[in-house]
């Protein structure tokens, strides 16, 4: 039951120390409770002494277990503590175990930007008549979005050469809504749906709820490959195509304006609907204008968020297509949610005007965050590799050798929580990478690259004694 199973690589005493910790992580082994002696487990597993000797090595190393004198070996008190005191993230995402560290961790598994002081002064702007306007006119609840806001964005898109009415906008609570809402509203279970490798993960998440299977095309420095996305569609037939063109997360790429149009072009050739993130537009580094959209058309549908340019706090992001998709996807919003908040939708449709300056300060802040960053990973870790992005407020690193699952629970252990870049494929192939973020204070940055440094460190050494402990148990 613990070995053997074939669903695990490895040595066989990292298997069976990855078993034991799964027990002891869910509960099914408690506090206190007593494991058996090594040459007994060793008999009934049909394995040898030695490999039970290591697997327990290692769980008293990851503080699972604890061997006290004249009373064996019993799972640990302390890591059970540890592990309720950190619960809170428990289920809120597939990544939340790498966030329960010790409350001194720096968060390198989040990359949300900072918010602009511009926001503050926005949000203060707004008076009591402000307010009275708002809350007196109606009773609250605009499941589609508060009309000056959708028509302050559809005029933006207008502005920008993609004409849109204010009934092409439908207003989310953050750019994840409009995922959930797209999934939800056009792919049902067994639906194929094409996603970027790597990509998003809250995309992936999104559609994986929704039963769909996934397949996926690769990305490079100029984005998605479009040309592969051809060839599959000659083939295949999804149902829907996942894509993020403006600036991708989690390798900060913008998809070239020749891949820009060839991708246009596939609307008109294969019945598939094409969903454009473009959550992170307006933080590309060279500030050249790119259309807020890939193009007009009935089967695109475009996602937006003021939360990543602005602040997360806002929590605002939007899905722009035809009306009758907007409709579908207001009634799927209404079994949960009867829409975003009117106060901070109010706030935003000011901030509006103000996106140039936004862009201008994040064109500003972020390549030198990046420096900062690159710079320290090449004093400290000068093995890691990138291509450096064109976008976003995240780096896309590539480790020497292991993979990163595996490293991020050492990292923890250094007070750095890490996501390691299975979590952004479909099917975990990534798992060589890591994404960091740099839109952080050099003196975190500082830090948490010299945390990461040590326990690469810790990692290699581990990795060795893998290799040895292998050979002698083989």
């Amino acid at each position: 039951m613990l070995v053997g199973t074939g669903a695990r690589s490895g040595p066989l005493y990292r298997q069976l120390s990855e078993s034991l910790a799964e027990l002891i992580d869910r509960g099914e082994l408690p506090p206190a409770a007593v494991l058996p002696p090594e040459r007994a487990l060793a008999a009934a597993l049909t394995v040898s002494r030695t490999t039970v000797v290591a697997a327990y090595q290692a769980l008293r190393e990851s503080g699972r277990l604890e061997r006290r004198q004249g009373s064996g070996t019993r799972v640990s008190t302390a890591h059970a503590r540890e592990t309720v005191s950190g619960g809170m993230l428990a289920g809120d995402h597939a990544a939340s175990q790498f966030l329960n560290g010790p409350l001194a961790t720096i968060d390198f598994a989040t990359a949300a930007l900072p918010s602009l002081d511009l926001v503050a002064d926005v949000a203060a702007s707004l008076t009591r008549d402000d307010y009275l306007r708002l809350t007196g006119t109606h009773h609250g609840y605009h499941l589609r979005g508060l009309p000056a806001l959708r028509e302050r964005i559809a005029r933006w898109y207008s502005d920008a050469g993609m004409p849109t009415a204010p009934e092409e906008i439908l207003i989310t609570s953050g750019a994840q809504q409009a995922l959930e809402l797209v999934a939800r509203g056009c792919v049902q279970p067994g639906d194929g749906v094409v996603v970027e490798q790597p990509t998003y993960r809250g995309a992936l998440e999104a559609f994986a709820r929704t039963g769909s299977r996934l397949r996926t095309v690769r990305t490079d420095a100029d984005g998605l490959d479009v040309a592969a996305l051809e060839a599959m569609l000659a083939t295949e037939a999804p149902r829907l195509v996942y894509v993020q063109t403006a600036a991708h997360n989690p390798t900060g790429a913008v998809l070239s304006e020749d891949r820009r149009q060839r991708l246009a072009k596939l609307l008109d050739q294969h019945e598939v609907v094409l969903v454009d993130d473009t959550s992170l537009a307006g933080t590309s580094f060279d500030g050249r204008p790119t259309a807020p959209a890939l193009t007009t058309h009935e089967r695109l549908v475009t996602i937006g968020s003021m939360s990543k340019l602005f602040w997360g706090g806002l929590r605002l992001g939007w899905i722009r297509t035809v009306p009758q998709a907007v409709s579908r996807f207001a009634q799927v919003r209404g079994i949960t949610d009867l829409g975003s908040s009117l106060i901070a939708q109010e706030v935003a449709v000011r901030l509006m005007d103000h996106r140039d300056d936004a862009e201008a300060e994040r064109r500003t802040a972020l390549p030198e965050g990046l420096r900062t960053l690159t710079e320290l990973l090449g004093r400290h870790l000068p093995d890691w590799t990138w291509r450096e992005p064109q976008a976003g407020a995240s780096l896309w690193v590539r480790l020497p050798q292991g993979d990163a699952t595996h490293f991020a629970q050492i990292a923890l252990r250094y007070g750095v929580a890490l996501l390691p870049g299975a979590v952004f494929s479909a099917d975990g192939s990534t798992d060589n990478h890591t994404r960091l973020p740099y839109a952080l204070p050099a003196a975190t940055l500082q830090q948490g690259v010299t945390r990461l440094a040590q326990a690469w460190t810790d990692y290699l050494n581990r990795a060795t004694v893998d290799v040895t402990l292998t050979s002698t148990v083989t």
